[in-house]
């Protein structure tokens, strides 16, 4: 049978001692501190914030490679032990330091009772756990009798352990009986309060009652109103309907009236245009007007100073009444009176 090996590697077994297990906290919090400031270079984009975050991550692989090595530790079940550990709460955790043999006693029970055998004792075993030397003579008989003590003793400490529990029953019934005593204080309290708020109750349905008929004339009333409230509001919307009706025409005029008067802009706008070119137009007929009667009245002239009978008429004698013609500077022809003096004003 080859030799038992507590560690599988030296690496594991170094891990184990203090000073690896001082080593590895050290590589714990250094690597991730690297880890931390290379993340924190990488998120900031400082300079080599890549190498950083690099060196960071080999770290915590070197870390967590490490950890792999790590020898786990072992857990020891003193519940199994000390049956009093098994309770979460430490009040119910006597001191040791007082019941160190009753502690011991109880257990010796427990294990009777899972075992369900004889206790046997090994002498060699008694005399290790008394300090005592090989040398010393322990008969069989010696350890049957102090089994069966012990045996005596792990019962007793039942009984006193089960005194112990009907004394914490005991307490915990007291407990529950003055807690019922306050809940019942309090149940007669709410029952009071119950009934005083039951009359008042009845007190105000009785009141409701003996003024239902004015409650009843009063609701009559309201309905009346709210009657004459309804016909009053359908009267105003009727007259609201009517006045949008004659708004709605008045705006339709207007706009109408306002189409009209834009009408007559534009008509006024593009009379201007035309009359300041009648204008213009009118001017130079009266010119023209007036250089035709002045090449007219030339004409008349020349034709008067050329007639045969022009110097006949002139030799008569002076006591005759002759003719006289007229003379071409008296003479205006037709339209040439209608203008005045001024060839370019045309005449009134």
């Amino acid at each position: 049978m080859g030799k038992y090996k507590k560690y599988k590697n030296r690496i594991e077994m170094f891990l184990s001692s203090d000073m690896g297990k001082r080593l590895l906290n050290f590589c714990y919090s250094w690597g991730a501190s690297i880890v931390v400031l290379g993340a924190l270079f990488k998120l900031l984009h400082l300079p080599f914030g890549n190498e950083m975050l690099f060196v960071g991550m080999m770290t915590e692989f070197f870390v967590f490679f490490i950890s792999g090595f790590e020898h786990p530790g072992k857990d020891y079940h003193w519940e199994e032990v000390f049956p009093v550990l098994k309770s979460k709460n430490p009040m119910d955790r006597p001191e040791f330091a007082n019941q160190k043999v009753s502690g011991i006693m109880h257990s010796a029970a427990n294990e009777e009772d899972d075992s369900n055998a004889n206790l046997l004792i090994n002498p060699m075993a008694v005399k290790q756990s008394a300090g005592l030397s090989g040398a010393l003579d322990i008969s069989e008989e010696d350890t049957r009798n102090l089994s069966d003590s012990i045996k005596k003793l792990s019962g007793a400490a039942e009984q006193i352990s089960k005194m112990a529990e009907l004394t914490d029953a005991t307490q915990q019934y007291l407990d529950q009986l003055a807690g019922m005593a306050d809940q019942m204080k309090r149940f007669s309290q709410t029952t009071n309060s119950l009934t005083e708020v039951s009359d008042t109750l009845l007190s105000s349905y009785k009141s409701i009652t003996d003024h239902s008929d004015g409650i009843n004339q009063n609701s009559r009333g309201y309905v009346h109103q709210m009657e004459a409230l309804n016909r009053n509001i359908s009267g105003l919307n009727t007259i609201y309907e009517i006045q949008l009706k004659s708004i709605s025409s008045q705006i339709d005029t207007i706009e109408r009236i306002n189409g009209g008067l834009s009408r007559i802009k534009d008509l006024y706008e593009g009379s201007v245009v035309d009359s300041s070119v009648f204008r213009a137009e009118n001017e130079r007929m009266a010119q023209q007007l007036a250089q035709l009667n002045t090449v007219y009245s030339r004409l008349l002239q020349a034709m008067t100073v050329n007639m045969p009978g022009a110097g006949m008429f002139q030799s008569q004698p002076q006591g005759g009444q002759g003719y006289n013609p007229p003379s071409a500077s008296t003479y205006q022809p037709q339209g040439a009176a209608s203008y005045g003096s001024n060839p370019g004003q045309p005449g009134r």
